[in-house]
């Protein structure tokens, strides 16, 4: 009677010891892969650690600055230079009144005396080719109020010896101002005059500077000056 041999799994107890030899060899094979791979003895049946993927945390240094703002540069501010009254005027110049308006000449400017003329003065120190200097002032109250064709409807009745020379604004004070200038015959002399035209409201005050044409360039320089005198003490 054959002998029957007990069975595990479908396995013989020879067959399974065999199996049981190869199992080890292959762990021993395994483990020692790892080795060789890692560096590292893995001792059978222990499981092999995985070296974490994580770096340490690094803890950055608190700053204790404070937070700069946003600054947008200030541009300076302009700086204006004031203008006074007093400081159009030199010391040895005197005053000329008409009412409440005053305005101011150099001290050889004499006062005298001119029909329809409110203010006016000649130069006692005229040059020798036997021309007059002289400012005189006037005034209009026309019904046209707007400076320039007031000064437009002026222009056409200049006589054919006047020739016109030049219009242009002019800063007297707050007033709206124009200066106009001309070469006009005058007894067969050249002369040069200087207008200034002044508004206030519906009044026109009209500034005028005369001389010799062949020094008007040089008197200009006084008659601006004084131009710039005129004033009105409301």
């Amino acid at each position: 009677m054959e002998n029957r041999r007990r069975r595990y799994l479908g396995m013989t107890c020879g067959q399974i010891i065999v199996l049981a030899f190869l199992g080890l060899g292959a762990l021993g094979g395994i483990g020692y892969a790892v080795k060789l791979i890692l560096g590292n003895e893995i001792p059978l049946g222990v499981a092999p650690v995985q070296p974490s993927l994580e770096e340490p945390a690094t803890l950055l240094p608190i700053s204790t600055d404070t937070p700069f703002p946003n600054y947008t540069p200030v541009p300076p501010m302009p700086t204006f230079t004031v203008t006074t009254y007093a400081s159009l005027i030199p010391q040895d110049w005197n005053q000329f009144k008409y009412d409440k308006v005053e305005m101011w000449m150099p001290a050889d400017f004499v006062k005298k005396t001119l029909k329809d003329t409110l203010v006016y003065a000649e130069n006692k120190n005229a040059s020798g080719n036997g021309s007059v200097v002289s400012v005189g002032l006037t005034k209009d109250t026309p019904t046209v109020t707007d400076l320039d064709d007031y000064i437009r409807e002026g222009v056409k009745q200049f006589t054919p010896d006047t020739t016109f020379l030049e219009k242009k604004k002019f800063e007297i004070g707050s007033y709206e101002a124009v200066r106009v200038k001309m070469q006009v015959i005058m007894l067969n002399v050249p002369m040069g005059e200087a207008f200034y035209f002044i508004q206030d409201g519906g009044t026109i005050w009209i500034l005028t500077g005369l001389s010799h044409y062949d020094e008007f360039s040089n008197w200009l320089k006084t008659f601006d000056q004084i131009a710039r005198t005129f004033r009105i003490n409301h």
